[in-house]
C-alpha cells in the first residue's frame, strides 16, 4: 500500500515537472491593447522573461515601466569585451491591428532579433512587412 502511494506521488511529481518545462518551450506571445499589437517569438531566446518582455515592448512601440537593464545584464560587460558576446537569435512576428480604416487593416512585420545573454547588446532587423486581413471593419 505504501509503495502504491509512493508511485502515485512520484508520477504526480513527474507530470508537474513536465508541464512546467513545456511552458518554457512554447512560443512567447505578448498582446497589447494600446496600441493594438500582438508580438510572437518563434522560439525563446537565451535571456530572461523580463528581457523578452522588453524586446516585445520595443517592437510593439510600447513604453515600458520596467528598468532598461535587467540586474544580470550590464552594458559594458568585461566578459563580452574579452571573449565576445553570448548570442542567441530568433524570428519575431509583430501584428499591428487596425492600422488602416479599410481592408487589409493590419500590418504584419517580421523581425530577426539577436541578443546577448551577458550584456545589453541586441540587434533587431526588420526582415519584411505586409498588410493582412485580420480585423473586421468597424
Amino acid at each position: 500500500m505504501r509503495t502504491a502511494k509512493f508511485f502515485l506521488l512520484l508520477i504526480a511529481f513527474v507530470v508537474i515537472t513536465i508541464s512546467v518545462q513545456a511552458d518554457e518551450i512554447i512560443p512567447l506571445v505578448y498582446t497589447y491593447t494600446n496600441p493594438e499589437a500582438t508580438v510572437v517569438f518563434s522560439e525563446p531566446l537565451n535571456v530572461s522573461m523580463v528581457r523578452h518582455k522588453q524586446i516585445a515592448d520595443i517592437i510593439a512601440g510600447v513604453t515600458s515601466n520596467m528598468p532598461t537593464d535587467p540586474p544580470t545584464a550590464h552594458p559594458d560587460n568585461i566578459i563580452c569585451t574579452l571573449f565576445g558576446h553570448n548570442l542567441s537569435s530568433t524570428t519575431v512576428t509583430a501584428t499591428h491591428h487596425k492600422v488602416l480604416p479599410y481592408d487589409p487593416r493590419c500590418l504584419m512585420e517580421v523581425y530577426d532579433v539577436t541578443v546577448c545573454a551577458r550584456c545589453n547588446y541586441n540587434e533587431t532587423t526588420l526582415v519584411g512587412s505586409t498588410y493582412i486581413i485580420c480585423c473586421p471593419v468597424d
